[in-house]
């Protein structure tokens, strides 16, 4: 598994839920998670990435939950990833 960076924006509509800002090559989304899920180091468990840009410097990563926009796989820079 990998973890990529998150930011925490604030409490979830649930007293064990968290909103963090996902930074993807469309800007930043919002994703509701279980707090446990965050890390101390300010990130989350996502898969190993799914497809990657021609120049490799974008990856495509499933997320541990759906964004508020919808999406539940996302661009994102690779320098974002640890793990790999």
């Amino acid at each position: 598994m990998m973890r990529l960076k998150v930011e925490k924006i604030g409490p979830g509509l649930h007293p064990s839920e968290v909103v963090v800002g996902v930074k993807t090559s469309s800007g930043v989304q919002q994703l509701y998670i279980d707090s446990d899920s965050l890390g101390t180091d300010g990130t989350v468990s996502v898969g190993w990435p799914v497809g990657q840009d021609q120049s490799g410097a974008k990856l495509l990563v499933e997320l541990p939950g759906e964004t508020a926009n919808g999406s539940w796989r996302v661009w994102v820079d690779r320098h974002d990833l640890q793990g790999k």
